[in-house]
């Protein structure tokens, strides 16, 4: 699939640079968390071994590809998000020039594509994925992406830094608990959002990360999913409750990886999981 700059191609076929194309869980306990994912969302796996890569485990939902599973080289387990770009190595050179870092060099995984991991100048990791013509990746079902929110408290370096990089618009929203809620879009599509921490919340060990927000069938629904999340070893950050966007509900893997599940079925008021989630243990 060809990725193409905003504004000079239908989208029609193609993926605009800055969208969102791939997840990424780094657990330190892939065995588990394939147990646990597959569980929950009825996830099979691909296991792909690579002299370069390593291994990574492609997760599958109905035959169609919906995310990667990699062991961690440290201690902590957390979800990953790429945004697309048609050429990495000159995307990254770019990222550094306004401010971020690289983590990851650029590494070509077969069947995937070339990407590279960096973190911003506000503190938050991500990733840039240049796919190959073959690559695939399914969003807006059960089991798949539905939304992803940036949480930092540099919302105003984030902003400058994510336009710059992607020629992303904004529109700001407000609710009675926080007033600088981001929407960032490409044209007229929304692509993520970026919230703002609130400050009694923080800490010295807080961190900037990516909530990733993973569909629910309706059939299911948020709360028995959150119970079966429990019994299959999950943790519960923030229970769930109505939003604009459907019913949500924030989890903790049994490897301490944080991630949002949504019912977009149920909406109700406007809410973020990020206003309720208190960031630390």
């Amino acid at each position: 699939m060809a990725v193409v700059v905003p504004g000079t191609t239908p989208p029609r076929w193609e993926l605009y640079e800055g969208m969102p194309c791939w997840i990424e869980l780094i657990t330190t306990d892939l065995e588990r968390a394939q147990e646990f994912y597959s569980g929950l969302f009825d996830w099979t796996y691909e296991t792909h071994r690579d002299p370069v890569s390593g291994e990574h485990v492609i997760a599958m939902r109905e035959g169609f590809p919906v995310a990667s599973l990699r062991a961690a080289s440290g201690d902590q387990s957390s979800w990953r998000l790429y945004l697309a770009t048609a050429d990495c190595e000159a995307f990254a050179e770019r990222a550094v020039a306004l401010g971020a870092t690289v983590t990851v060099p650029r590494n070509e995984v077969p069947g995937l594509g070339a990407k590279t991991v960096l973190v911003g100048p506000a503190g938050a990791e991500f990733g840039l994925l240049e796919p190959e013509e073959s690559w695939q990746f399914d969003v807006g079902l059960p089991g798949t992406l539905m939304w992803a929110e940036l949480v930092t408290i540099k919302a105003q370096t984030a902003d400058n830094f994510f336009q710059e990089l992607f020629g992303y618009s904004a529109e700001q929203f407000g609710t009675e608990h926080r007033s600088d809620y981001s929407v960032w879009y490409l044209g007229d599509e929304s692509v993520c959002a970026r919230v703002s921490m609130i400050r009694d919340f923080i800490t010295e060990s807080t961190k900037p990360h990516w909530l990733l927000y993973l569909g629910v069938d309706a059939e299911v629904g948020t709360d028995e999913l959150v119970r079966r999340a429990i019994g299959l070893g999950g943790r519960v950050r923030v229970d769930p409750y109505d939003s604009s966007i459907g019913r949500v509900a924030v989890l903790r893997d049994p490897s301490g990886a944080r991630f949002a599940v949504i019912d977009p079925t149920q909406a109700g008021d406007f809410g973020t999981a990020a206003n309720y989630d208190p960031y630390e243990d």
